[in-house]
């Protein structure tokens, strides 16, 4: 059985500081496009925020809170393998809550796992599916690095290579199903991508 966790913590600094995954697309938000795209893939589903969020309140799903501060998106995986054991679930879907294109057979052409995305030459290392008994080997990998103080380590990347995960390519897409905002001109182009 495998659940989705969107991981929505990021802080959005390059855009000034926002929620990404809130910014307006088509007649509801990013969040709400990739939601639609996401249920009939996958059972339960879940929001991976930091501990200081209140925005996504209002959401009916469940809001897992980072367990490290400061970890970066590995922070947030942590608290979906938690949740995904916890619900029983032998493996946990990642996806940034900025991607509102992803394909419709993205778990199917993921299994098993672990593995994650590629597209047009670039990895996708959050777009990832983890089994859960991996949870105890990451937790050591984010202690690890915090103690060393060698942040590198926190890099996604990093603990995806130490798992040996499988690279899956999705070029064949037509354009990048994995859009994600990063910058201004991105935001631009949600208007003209539509849902």
């Amino acid at each position: 059985m495998t659940h989705a966790v969107i991981l929505a913590g990021g802080r959005g600094s390059r855009l000034g500081g926002c929620d990404k995954p809130l910014l307006p697309l088509g007649q509801g938000t990013v969040l709400e496009a990739l939601l639609k795209r996401l249920r009939p893939q996958i059972s339960k589903t879940a929001l991976a925020i930091r501990g200081d969020q209140t925005v996504y309140d209002s959401y009916a799903l469940p809001l897992l809170r980072d367990e490290f501060a400061d970890c970066g998106p590995l922070a947030g995986i942590i608290s979906a393998l938690a949740w995904g054991q916890s619900e029983g679930a032998s493996s946990v879907l990642t996806l940034p809550g900025d991607t509102p294109f992803i394909p419709e057979d993205l778990l199917h052409r993921l299994s098993p796992g672990p593995s994650f995305a590629m597209s047009l030459g670039r990895t996708h290392p959050l777009v990832a599916l983890w089994p859960t008994n991996c949870l105890p080997l990451l937790r050591g990998h984010v202690q690890a690095a915090l103690a060393s103080g060698d942040r590198r380590q926190l890099a996604v990347r990093c603990f995806a290579a130490r798992l040996g995960m499988r690279p899956v390519s999705f070029s064949d897409e037509g354009g990048d199903p994995f859009f994600n905002v990063n910058y201004p001109a991105d935001v631009e182009a949600l208007a003209t991508r539509g849902s």
